[in-house]
Formats: C-alpha cells, sequence, structure tokens
C-alpha cells in the first residue's frame, strides 16, 4: 500500500505539470469544422480521445476557446500523462445576437434568462448544428459546456436517458447550468430512470457557484442530483465564470483522464 505522504507527493507533481502546462499553451490554429476545431496531438499510439466544447451565450468558438486556454492546457497535459492523443473540437451557435459576431444556442426576450422563460426561439436550429457536428466530427468522448452550452447539454442528456438521439458522450461537464424550464418535464422524468439498467449511464461533473448572480447554483446542484450516482460536483467562489484556480482544473482534468 502506498503511504500517504507519497500520494501526496504524485498528486502535488501531477497538479504542477498541469499547471505549468496550461500556462506555457498556445493552441496552434487548426481546420474550421463545426464552427472552430483544432487537434493537439500528444506523442500517443492509442487511439485519440475526442473533446467538444459548447460555448454560453454572447460568445462563439473562437472567443471561448480563447478563453479557456488553460483549461485546454491542462486537459493536455493531463491526457498526454496517459499517452493520449486528444482532439478538442469548439461549436458555435447558430444564432447572432450581436452584430460582432456573438452567438446564442437560442432567442430570449430582453432582460430575460433562459431559465425563467417559458419557450426558447430557434432550438431546433440548435439541435440541427449539434447533430450535424457529432455525425460529421464524432461521436465525442467527452463534452464540455458553460452556461446556455450546459443548459443544452442537459436537455440532450435527458433525451438520451430516455433512448432518444445521437448525443451520448460518455463524460459530460456542466459549469453553470441552469434548470431548463421550456424542457422541465423530459428533465424533471430523470428521477424515474434506473441508472443501473439504463443502457445509457454516463458519468457527470456538475461545476457551479450557489452565489452565481446568473444562472442559480441550487439549479446545478438539482440537476445533479437527477443524473443518477456516477454525477459528481464542483461548487467555485468565481461566479458565472469558469474557475481556473489550479485546484479546480485538477478535478475537472482528473475527472476526464480517468475511466
Amino acid at each position: 500500500m502506498q503511504a500517504p505522504c507519497s500520494r501526496l507527493v504524485r498528486s502535488t507533481a501531477l497538479l504542477l505539470v498541469y499547471v505549468l502546462s496550461a500556462a506555457a499553451f498556445s493552441p496552434p490554429a487548426g481546420p474550421l469544422r463545426c464552427g472552430l476545431s483544432r487537434t493537439t496531438m500528444a506523442s500517443s499510439q492509442d487511439g485519440k480521445t475526442k473533446l467538444l466544447f459548447i460555448h454560453g451565450k454572447g460568445e462563439n468558438g473562437a472567443l471561448f476557446r480563447k478563453r479557456l486556454e488553460p483549461l485546454e492546457g491542462a486537459i493536455v497535459a493531463g491526457f498526454a500523462t496517459k499517452g493520449a492523443e486528444v482532439e478538442c473540437t469548439f461549436l458555435s451557435a447558430p444564432h447572432l445576437i450581436h452584430s460582432d459576431d456573438h452567438f446564442a444556442w437560442w432567442k430570449l426576450k430582453p432582460g430575460e434568462r433562459s431559465f425563467q422563460a417559458t419557450e426558447w426561439e430557434g432550438m431546433e436550429e440548435a439541435f440541427s448544428v449539434m447533430e450535424k457536428c457529432w455525425k460529421e466530427d464524432g461521436p465525442f468522448d467527452a463534452v464540455l459546456g458553460h452556461s446556455q452550452g450546459a443548459i443544452l447539454m442537459t436537455v440532450l442528456l435527458a433525451k438520451a436517458a430516455k433512448e432518444e438521439g445521437y448525443f451520448k458522450p460518455p463524460s459530460a461537464v456542466l459549469f453553470g447550468s441552469a434548470w431548463p424550464r421550456p424542457f422541465e418535464e423530459m428533465v424533471g422524468g430523470l428521477k424515474d430512470v434506473d441508472w443501473a439498467a439504463s443502457p445509457y449511464n454516463p458519468k457527470t461533473l456538475h461545476v457551479y457557484d450557489l452565489k452565481d448572480p446568473i444562472n442559480p447554483g441550487e439549479h446545478a446542484v438539482r440537476i445533479k442530483e437527477l443524473m443518477g450516482p456516477r454525477a459528481e460536483g464542483l461548487e467555485h467562489n468565481n461566479a458565472h465564470g469558469i474557475p481556473m484556480d489550479p485546484a479546480s482544473l485538477q478535478v475537472v482534468v482528473s475527472f476526464l483522464t480517468s475511466s
């Protein structure tokens, strides 16, 4: 049995690798696919791990990729320690909401939040973009989404639990999700899923701040509790942002790289 101090040293060493790699990481340009995509090689003889990133309202794939450089760098480093090749795809939403190339997955009335609205305009286009990307560049081993992107993931995961559709990633990370009111019957029905017997039983990581001023943190907790025994939680104090502190990066990387 490994001594506790040995485990601590190993954990600290891995965390240092993640942090240093993230700090030095500069994502190279790559081919355009599904809005924005690029491949990062990690000197592997194994099959590549494919990750899909879904931005929130008011961004696009390129902006999201830039903002997530520390996280992406940590993920690349984490998979590299396992000799794995990683392909990251950053998808852009279909609805232009500002003239400066900012997009959303659905449209809302001025001042309205996704969890308040009873209807999301343009969901068919959102579903279509996701399905096209999945069929052309997927399937993906894990999907990571923030805010509106995480809410969209919640809906798609609920569909998958009912054996509907193509969207069935083995792992999912949801940053700052919220209750999808137009689909609350479907998502609420997750309480009746027998996850042990279900043919689709993903592991999920729900990342939230209980004081989030945009999407209430208790919504993320509620969704986590519906996703079964393989659902994990990570609470932080970065409001509605994606936490980039070393400890949070390590949790996300460990979640993605564990079997």
